[in-house]
């Protein structure tokens, strides 16, 4: 199982619904009202509001970010967020999952709240 930490880097630290702001910030290593504003330009773009999923994936694959489909145990049960590590050992792994976007950076589970029991939806890595 993975570790975590728990890290709201909101710069106003406000627990609200940016996940995909602090995931994609922490992800990057980019300040988060710098990866706010692109995934803004995106929204004008697209039409979509920014954490809709079709924004952040655009985001995603512009930055180099390849896409795999849910993963599931050979019993066909679904891996949870916690057991990443038994997928993929990448530096930088951001997760999908229900109403949710979070990542792991070099093994460890960086978001506001401990969601390493949620089921994994789709996963992102580098190249």
């Amino acid at each position: 199982m993975i570790g975590y930490e728990n890290k709201n880097i909101n710069p106003k630290g406000k627990k609200t619904g940016d996940c995909v702001v602090r995931a994609l910030s922490l992800a990057m290593g980019r300040d988060y009202v710098d990866v706010y504003r692109e995934l803004f330009d995106i929204s004008l773009l697209t039409g979509y509001i920014i954490n809709d999923k079709r924004v952040e994936e655009k985001f995603l694959a512009k930055h180099g970010f390849v896409k795999h489909k849910q993963p599931k145990k050979p019993s066909g049960k679904k891996y949870l967020i916690g057991e990443i590590d038994k997928l993929c050992r990448d530096k930088v792994i951001v997760i999908s999952c229900a109403h949710h976007l979070t990542v792991v950076l070099d093994g460890t589970l960086i978001d506001s709240w401990d969601c390493r029991g949620k089921c994994i939806s789709n996963y992102f890595t580098l190249g």
